[in-house]
């Protein structure tokens, strides 16, 4: 036989009370909860909207990213959650730009501009979300994207709300 069991009998305690190694458990249970914290998902809303906003429908299925948002209520023009103009300020005028609103762009994008030379994984890419309430008139929206494009957003997202909510 190429194995022998032991001559020897095992050694078994009575009816005594077990004791339970807690430092494994621990163990076990640190490495469950760093496992289901790396894995978790953040998918649930990256947009914060103004509770005024209302969004347009759509059946757009795109996730959206996190990028500089610029939202258009029916009453004001919201630059990165700080109100920047009043809506018929940014109507009035001929000029399509919208000073107010390229001062705060221009603004951030200095900001951005000195984050990026302390850290070389985030640069200045010109990403832009505008969220505009579905009773706006399209020329705000016009003027707002021109504007952007003139501050150098270039990459320019419109967000809606999906119609499956």
């Amino acid at each position: 036989m190429p194995f022998a069991p032991s001559k020897r009998k095992p050694k078994r305690k009575g009816d005594g009370p077990i004791n339970l190694s807690l430092t494994s458990l621990m163990d076990v249970f640190t490495i469950i909860l760093v496992f289901l914290l790396m894995s978790y998902s953040s998918e649930g809303e990256i947009l914060t909207a103004d509770p005024r906003l209302k969004l347009p429908i759509s059946t757009s299925a795109q996730s959206p990213k996190l990028k500089l948002s610029v939202q258009l209520t029916t009453d004001e023009v919201i630059v990165d959650g700080v109100k920047v103009t009043t809506v018929q300020e940014a109507m009035s005028g001929e000029d399509y730009l919208i000073k107010p609103v390229l001062a705060a762009l221009e603004k951030n994008t200095e900001r951005m501009k000195f984050i990026a030379k302390s850290n070389v994984a985030l640069k200045f890419t010109g990403d832009i979300v505008i969220m505009g309430d579905e009773h706006i008139p399209f020329i705000l929206i016009e003027r707002v994207m021109y504007t952007c494009g003139q501050a150098g957003y270039g990459n320019i997202s419109l967000a809606v709300a999906s119609s499956d909510k």
